[in-house]
């Protein structure tokens, strides 16, 4: 019984995290990231109950050793002049959701798929009242967004250049991206009503994604509907070719359409597309300066020590490019850890991508949004990645290789 009601809990994190936030939009006296942080650490105390603390396999030894390098570089961290107080901010932020990692190595599919339809229904819950307030746009929404620093003027204009939701444009694209890549669990499953269901949710996230009018998100997106297709037409070879004419030809219609009859917004999303090869030369000077300035390149300046907490202790802080703060944090050992395990985990899914479809979405869609943003210092997106990256070497490490079909031939 106690195992059902923590599992329930874990499932229920992210619909819990979404009431806060819609909490806060009315009560100013709501501490988001107090009550996260309450949250996550309720959900790592019932992932210890229940036992899914594990080190089996090699990938868990690496990356159970990458979380305790991230604690232990608090030493560091403080050593060379940031607060203790930053650290401790930055644990609860970017090393407590890792503890996801567990969840995702411990569930079975039927708990995986509660958890992921928790998710779901929390980020397009999120998305969907971002979108009434963006259209909608009241007075108190407008001060709210000013207040938090979403807008620069509380004024409608302004607050439809981007959709903001609850967490400003930055979090909401990445929140959905995420909600795209889990929609894929739904849509791979063999029964109609679910593949349904998940295509449903796939296009919701992406309208909903788009909204928010970030880059990294939108590119993101568009190479996680390629690779979606490649599985499905090339590695599964589960869907008739025609299938996929007709869904180009759809997609071809849908722009065709929105450039002549609302120009305007395809213009819009085009030239933020255009734009991000100049948005790598806007942050790469700060990139080079962190770096550069780096106090120890093995160990790492230590976590927290180049993010946004530190701003006012340290010169040269990554505030866009989650790659180069991890490197300038954790340093070539740390970095190293991370890299050894995605490595494992990409070189192992080539015999098992169709069964790992929404986790190296998940994956992939990180590495991308983390070249110019700081996607797992967001204390509500970033869970849903260690997770997934536990859920995949769960998959890979403990489902039996594929059978070639002339093993089969030559059985029968």
């Amino acid at each position: 019984m106690m195992k059902k009601i923590v599992k329930n809990y874990i499932y229920l994190m992210y619909p819990l995290a979404t009431l806060i936030y819609t909490l806060y939009l009315f009560f100013s006296w709501v501490r988001t990231g107090i009550y996260l942080t309450a949250v996550l650490a309720l959900g790592f105390v019932g992932i210890c109950c229940l036992g899914y603390i594990t080190v089996k396999t090699t990938e868990d030894k690496i990356f159970t050793a990458y979380f305790v390098y991230n604690l232990l570089s608090g030493i560091w961290c403080v050593f060379y002049g940031i607060p203790v107080g930053v650290f401790i901010g930055e644990v609860s932020t970017t090393a407590l959701p890792m503890v996801l990692y567990y969840a995702g190595r411990g569930f079975d599919d039927d708990e995986a798929e509660k958890y992921y339809g928790g998710f779901l229904a929390a980020s397009l819950f999120m998305g969907l009242f971002g979108a009434v307030l963006y259209i909608w746009a009241p007075q108190f929404y407008l001060d709210f967004s000013y207040e938090n620093e979403f807008i620069s003027l509380a004024d409608a204009a302004t607050a439809r250049v981007r959709m903001n939701s609850l967490l400003g444009s930055g979090p909401t694209a990445v929140y959905l991206t995420y909600a795209v890549c889990a929609s894929a669990f739904f849509m791979r499953k063999k029964d109609r009503k679910s593949r349904t269901a998940g295509t449903i949710l796939l296009i919701l996230s992406i309208l909903l994604a788009f909204m928010a009018n970030q880059r990294s998100s939108m590119f993101s997106i568009i190479m996680m509907l390629i690779f979606f297709n490649f599985v499905d037409y090339a590695v599964d070879k589960d869907k008739p070719k025609k299938l996929l004419w007709i869904e180009l030809s759809a997609i071809a219609a849908l722009l065709l359409g929105i450039f002549i009859f609302a120009r305007g917004v395809f213009e819009k999303f085009y030239i933020r597309l255009a734009s991000i090869p100049s948005g790598f030369g806007e942050r790469s000077e700060s990139w080079v300066a962190a770096v550069n300035n780096m106090n120890n390149m093995w160990l790492g300046d230590g976590l927290g020590s180049r993010g946004h907490r530190a701003m006012e202790y340290q010169r040269y802080i990554v505030a866009d490019g989650g790659l180069v703060k991890l490197y300038t944090e954790m340093g070539l050992i740390g970095t190293s850890l991370i890299i050894f395990l995605l490595v494992l985990i990409f070189k192992k899914s080539v015999r098992h991508v169709g069964k790992i479809v929404p986790e190296l979405a998940v994956i992939v869609c990180t590495i991308l949004m983390s070249i110019g943003s700081n996607v797992l210092e967001m204390e509500l997106c970033a869970p849903i990645v260690y997770f997934a990256l536990g859920r995949a070497v769960k998959k890979i490490t403990e489902e039996p290789d594929p059978v070639p079909a002339e093993a089969e031939e030559k059985t029968v």
